[in-house]
């Protein structure tokens, strides 16, 4: 049977894992729903100016 609490204290983070968390958390790219949130707000000024 597995012991988990020992396998928990063996476990060991694969290398390199803290900095890819940290360039995908730290990635200012927008993605779809940035661009539909602006796109939104640039209709509604506009319908306001009028």
């Amino acid at each position: 049977m597995i012991d988990f609490n020992l396998e928990l204290k063996k476990f060991k983070p694969a290398v390199g894992v803290e900095v890819g968390e940290d360039n995908l958390f730290d990635d200012d790219i927008k993605d779809i729903t940035d661009l539909v949130e602006e796109l939104v707000k640039e209709q509604r000024s506009s319908k306001n100016e009028k």
